[in-house]
């Protein structure tokens, strides 16, 4: 497999690992009850599915440019210092390290489980209010998406496939909120079953990571 598919693959699964964060898929039911006005009752959000499956597809297009301008400026970092690329590599490899340590409970930086939220509530749902709701949840939410996003970040700027990388990882999120979205009834009995797996699937991902970070600063993996 050429690097450039596994870097994408890679970034994808940290989508997918970033959104059933344990942090953050506890909220999912509040996020798709302010996009839909209300999710109380199984019936009202069987009759309001198409209104809410709308208003998560705009907020998912919101978080991914967010997410594809971040890899436009890695990407503008990673090309503007190409002349130490050797440099940025290491230091690329050592931020991917730090976060991989922190995912997986082996060391903690409390700078990132501080929570800065940048919170957008919206008097009525519409396109316009999801919109905007994703671009402040792609700003705000450090704790959930900081420490995955800032390898996503460091790797980017080393590699220079910025774009790429970060569409690959808004996808990975976009997939299963617009699923949460669609068994929107079901979902309070989905995450009472699964939610005991999140931290364990998060630890594993932060190994990754470690392995990850290693590769990339002996310049290993590109």
């Amino acid at each position: 497999m050429q690097q450039e598919s596994l870097s994408v693959i890679t970034a994808f699964g940290a989508g997918i690992v970033t959104f059933f964060s344990p942090c953050h898929l506890p909220l999912l039911p509040a996020y798709l009850g302010l996009l839909t006005g209300s999710v109380n009752g199984t019936q009202q959000a069987k009759q309001q599915k198409n209104r809410i499956l709308f208003n998560s597809l705009n907020f998912v297009v919101g978080f991914s440019a967010v997410f594809v301008l971040l890899g436009l400026a890695a990407s503008w970092f990673g090309g503007f210092f190409a002349p130490y690329q050797a440099i940025v590599q290491r230091i690329a490899g050592v931020l991917i390290l730090l976060f991989g340590l922190h995912l997986a409970g082996i060391l903690s930086f409390a700078f990132l489980n501080m929570e800065r939220r940048v919170q957008y509530r919206p008097r009525a749902a519409g396109p316009g209010a999801s919109l905007l709701m994703g671009v402040t949840f792609a700003a705000g939410w450090t704790p959930c998406i900081g420490p995955v996003l800032g390898a996503m970040i460091a790797y980017a700027a080393a590699t220079g496939g910025g774009v790429a990388l970060f569409a690959a990882f808004a996808l990975g999120m976009a997939i299963p909120f617009l699923l949460a979205a669609f068994l929107v009834e079901h979902l309070h009995r989905l995450l009472a079953r699964h939610y005991q797996l999140l931290p364990d699937v998060q630890r594993v991902f932060g190994y990754f990571m470690i392995v990850l970070g290693i590769l990339v600063f002996f310049g290993l993996i590109w």
